[in-house]
């Protein structure tokens, strides 16, 4: 069971070192908004990333009888890379976001705001969408875990997620002197090269080492 939350931990710090937009929407609110505010959309963020689990977990598992079609695992595999290296190219791309601005403090409405704006932001992300389908697809449905251990993974993705988002609100305000433009693109394009190595290795794997 360690192994398994383990290995969670690990999903969860690949994901930790990327500079997507949720990233930036943290240090956005909490530079801009103060900490409540970045811990509301933190908190829509996880509600988001747990029903995922939920809906991936149970769903998923209907696509068992499917696998058996000739290159199911190879079309995705290629979904799921060309999910992973679409977002390493904009990433990389991308023009630094503006941390600059008055500080102003949220209303009760604005914490529910910053909660919607986080949920959304992280539904509607495609490689969210692609990363916990194909993750529960191939690490958990197709390796057959049992439940205790599926949770196992997803409670330590979760939980890295977790502490590494707070960690970020936390630390935001203190590093705001270092998030310079040009130091945020060194950064992001950090994080895209990442991406862009387990896209390609998650190519090798699903085809020419047979998943």
């Amino acid at each position: 069971m360690l192994l398994h939350l383990w290995e969670g931990i690990r999903a969860g710090l690949v994901l930790a070192l990327l500079v997507g937009p949720l990233v930036v929407l943290l240090l956005q609110l909490s530079i801009r908004r103060g900490t409540l505010a970045a811990f509301a959309a933190a908190f829509g963020i996880w509600v988001s990333d747990l029903l995922f689990i939920l809906v991936t977990h149970y769903g998923m598992g209907g696509l068992g009888n499917i696998r058996g079609y000739s290159y199911f695992d190879e079309i995705v595999g290629g979904i799921g890379v060309a999910i992973l290296l679409g977002t390493a190219i904009f990433m990389w791309f991308r023009r630094p976001p503006d941390l600059s601005g008055e500080r102003v403090l949220p209303s009760k409405r604005g914490l529910f705001g910053a909660f919607l704006q986080g949920f959304a932001i992280n539904t509607f992300n495609p490689f969210t969408i692609g990363f916990w389908s194909f993750f529960t697809l191939t690490q958990v449905h197709e390796r057959e875990l049992t439940d205790a251990a599926a949770w196992a993974v997803y409670a330590g993705i979760l939980g890295t997620i977790v502490i590494s988002d707070a960690a970020k609100v936390l630390a935001a305000r203190k590093i705001r002197e270092l998030l310079r433009p040009e130091v945020l693109v060194k950064v992001q394009r950090v994080g895209a090269v990442v991406l862009a190595l387990f896209g390609v290795g998650l190519g090798l794997r699903v085809w020419f080492f047979g998943g």
